[in-house]
């Protein structure tokens, strides 16, 4: 049984590390470009009829589905759908699911939408879901997502060798199939696992392609067939990828006809909002800076907002490095955590000390937050008999200004508690490397939205692969252990409460900060939501989106 469930959680957290790489930034390292190089038009006036151009900062780089970064998943949300998708309450929106059902909470019953077509007007069936799955399972296709909280499948998430029958599927009818996990899941953990995160293939396109050749197929960079609300029109690299609406969409025909995402530096989305060349971001794929917060919010032709602070930046303690909880704490108190919410958000932030934000339906908000108290911290060090002369390295990942900026003012908090600090600043795919590899004193790291508590707090557990803090206390392990098997939904809050209180008190990490980023729209520009709403599910209703007069 311990067995399974250190898959289990392997396997959620494998879907943690997509959302990891997939960190937003506001890196002005992506070059400036304009749809138009080919022919089309440059500029849009944004009135009804015409094009509707979004800007992205982060650059596409593949539209394989199994390997999809944060702009990859992005574009994929308007042109290939999920199951199901979360909305703004955290709920679940029926996609190409229109419902997931089971009475045991080992076996959920799946029935498709009967509408859902391929864009080349084939149905969308069962056996693309089994075509897909048979794909994801193979050990010659590469990809960041794996299924090993389903029966039958290895702790890779992968078939065994000679293995042929997908243990976990069953088709019951062309629009009907059932899945299996290997562990009893409560629906909502189910729906998020398995209905928001994987996409798929059309059998009828690729079911000649061998697995092997899959990842290198055309069909991933030139995604001709989608069963989302847009079909793929152009890709130009760093540049933008052009969309069109999809006829056979079974939500109904799109109401903008083309839409066109530009990739540019976050400095251009200001000066192009204003101008009317973009008339939609969106956070983290499309961070505005925060220096241009009141230019943009200033704007006659646009409407901002501001997501929930439900993606804490979370400075992770090397427990190996500091194994004194008091050491720890004292790195706590001695955080200005309040000055970074102030002066660099401009008040757009909020403190959390744990994982999660505190709009997220499992936050403890019980738990008071560690203050700002400089001479408390240097007393725990003092009772820690910490070594003064011990040099601490401070890991920070580059590309985000705002977050190198508030590490520097910790660092610069920690060494007037008496730390010895030196600040390493290293591209992200390093700094999460060294992380994984526990070859860091302290470092920083943003994780994304999760829904599920144990995705998260799962990092704590001892011996899993993301244990980034290098953690390990038997009493969490436990209550993890409990958290992950718990249906009943009062007694799985309870658990996640108390884990949250033991992590608060133990501190293998603290967060710096959960900032509100900003988005902004055209004011002609209609998607059906106030933007002062969580961004959670932002493209839920693309189809709907409209130009107004």
């Amino acid at each position: 049984m311990k067995r399974v469930r250190k898959a289990l959680i392997c396997g959620v957290l494998t879907l943690l590390m997509v959302l990891v790489t997939a960190c937003g930034t506001n890196s002005d390292s992506n070059t400036s470009s304009s749809p138009g190089s080919g022919g089309e038009s440059a500029s849009a006036s944004g009135g009804a009829g015409q094009p509707l151009y979004i800007g992205l900062v982060n650059p596409v780089t593949t539209f394989d589905i199994f390997n999809l970064d944060n702009a990859g998943v992005f574009v994929n949300s308007l042109m290939s759908d999920t199951l199901v998708a979360m909305n703004s309450d955290y709920g679940f929106d029926p996609k190409l699911a229109e419902s997931i059902e089971t009475t045991d909470n080992l076996n959920f019953t799946i029935k498709l939408n009967k509408n859902a077509k391929w864009s080349d007007g084939e149905p969308f069936t069962a056996d693309d879901i089994e075509f897909t799955f048979r794909m994801f399972t193979d050990v010659n296709v590469k990809t960041l997502l794996n299924m090993t909280f389903v029966a039958g499948l290895n702790e890779a998430g992968k078939r065994g060798e000679g293995q042929t029958e997908l243990g976990f599927f069953k088709k019951v009818d062309d629009y009907t199939f059932v899945i299996t996990t290997k562990n009893p899941m409560e629906t909502n953990q189910f729906k998020s696992q398995f209905g928001t995160y994987f996409r798929y293939l059309p059998e009828h396109i690729l079911k000649d392609v061998a697995p092997v050749d899959l990842n290198k197929n055309e069909f991933m960079m030139n995604p001709t067939v989608t069963n989302g609300a847009y079909k793929f029109v152009k890709f130009a690299k760093d540049q933008y990828v052009q969309l069109t609406a999809n006829e056979q969409y079974y939500e109904g025909a799109p109401n903008i006809k083309d839409i066109y995402i530009k990739m540019m530096p976050a400095t251009n989305l200001a000066a192009q909002l204003q101008t009317g060349d973009i008339q939609l971001t969106s956070p983290g794929v499309g961070l505005i800076p925060v220096q241009d917060f009141d230019k943009v919010a200033n704007m006659a032709n646009v409407t901002t907002g501001y997501g929930d602070a439900n993606n804490p930046n979370i400075m992770f303690i090397n427990t190996k490095k500091f194994p004194d909880p008091k050491v720890r704490q004292a790195m706590a108190y001695a955080m200005n955590r309040q000055l970074i919410v102030d002066q660099l958000l401009k008040g757009q932030g909020e403190l959390v000390d744990g994982m999660l934000g505190q709009n997220h339906p499992y936050y403890n908000k019980d738990i008071p937050l560690y203050s700002y108290d400089p001479e408390k911290a240097k007393a725990l060090l003092n009772e820690a008999g910490w070594d003064f002369n011990q040099s601490i390295e401070f890991v920070v990942p580059t590309g985000n200004k705002i977050r190198e900026q508030a590490s520097d003012i910790i660092a610069e908090n920690l060494k007037a508690a008496g730390l010895k600090v030196q600040v390493t600043k290293l591209d992200f795919p390093t700094t999460y490397q060294r992380a994984l590899k526990h070859e860091y004193d302290l470092t920083v790291i943003n994780l994304g939205f999760i829904l599920d508590p144990n995705s998260v707090l799962g990092l704590f557990k001892t011996g899993v692969s993301f244990n980034l803090a290098d953690y390990s206390n038997a009493e969490v392990d436990e209550l993890l252990a409990q958290g992950a098997e718990e249906l009943e939904p009062s007694k799985r809050f309870e658990i996640y409460q108390q884990v949250q209180q033991k992590l608060h008190d133990d501190v293998p990490a603290i967060a710096l900060y959960a900032d509100k980023q900003m988005y902004a729209a055209a004011k002609n520009l209609d998607i059906g939501k106030s933007l002062d709403t969580s961004t959670v599910g932002l493209t839920n209703n693309v189809a709907k989106w409209k130009f107004t007069p």
